[in-house]
């Protein structure tokens, strides 16, 4: 496997915070990371936490799935706020959490949640895939609390497998507003300097071309000069191709598998 990104240019649709472990890999491999803030959190109310809290003890949810670490910083955000965490910590250990990710899982870990249970693959599939396995789900009740912009295939899907799906929205999205760092990057696009582009979700492949619209340039042509567009994930994949923008996805759907990908498909 290539080992080098040597003066590469990879964007990725994550703010410079959460970019950081993206841009820290890419920089070890001899490239350069541009973070493109693309969506803004909008985080519900504190007292969110108080009907997370009852949400979880009135319909005696046995499982509490945690779909993205951002989730779990809003949630704990929340409770710290308003001095509920160790409320909050005991009523999720008194079910059976659930992480998508490694990423999220340690998110929870952080707060002393006991995860136990997370999928071979680190997607929503692979969250369905995970309850199918189970000698009987039917019936089986899941607290879910998640954005209210995420899509309706894990709900769909384990509604399938006659699970009793309670979806708890904690958080919306907006789009970002254009930074200079837009400026910048549209401007290697043009000289055709950059390599690829990683999109980290459906929401943000989606306020993506909503930014990029704002401007002057033809973004679809742009992007015909680009070596490489990289989804983490499958619906990321799909929102992509709904553009007709073919995309890479890979295998792990983690940071770590991405820049893989990436040293692969660029070292060609």
């Amino acid at each position: 496997m290539p080992s080098s990104l040597d003066s590469k240019i990879l964007a990725i649709t994550r703010n410079n915070r959460e970019a950081q472990e993206f841009s820290d890999l890419i920089a070890s491999a001899g490239g350069r990371a541009i973070p493109l803030p693309t969506i803004e959190i909008v985080p519900k109310d504190p007292s969110a936490v108080d009907e997370f809290i009852n949400a979880v003890n009135k319909n005696e949810n046995e499982y509490c799935a945690f779909l993205s670490p951002q989730a779990v910083d809003v949630l704990f955000n929340h409770a710290s706020r308003i001095c509920k965490t160790d409320e909050l910590v005991s009523v999720l250990n008194s079910r059976i959490v659930v992480a998508i990710g490694p990423k999220t899982k340690q998110r929870l870990v952080d707060h002393m949640i006991d995860v136990k249970m997370v999928p071979e693959r680190y997607s929503s599939i692979g969250l369905v895939e995970l309850f199918s396995k189970m000698e009987n789900p039917n019936g089986k009740k899941i607290l879910i609390p998640r954005s209210e912009a995420s899509n309706e295939f894990v709900e769909r899907a384990l509604s399938a497998l006659k699970m009793v799906v309670n979806l708890f929205f904690l958080y919306t999205v907006r789009t970002s507003e254009i930074t200079p760092i837009w400026n910048d990057f549209i401007l290697l696009l043009e000289q055709k300097k950059v390599d690829a582009i990683v999109f980290t979700s459906a929401s943000n492949v989606r306020s993506f071309f909503e930014i990029t619209q704002k401007t002057p340039h033809n973004i679809s042509s742009l992007l015909k000069n680009v070596k490489a567009v990289i989804a983490i994930g499958p619906m990321t994949n799909e929102e992509l191709k709904k553009r007709g923008i073919q995309s890479f996805e890979s295998s792990e759907h983690t940071i770590g598998g991405t820049v893989d990908l990436a040293k692969i498909v660029l070292g060609k």
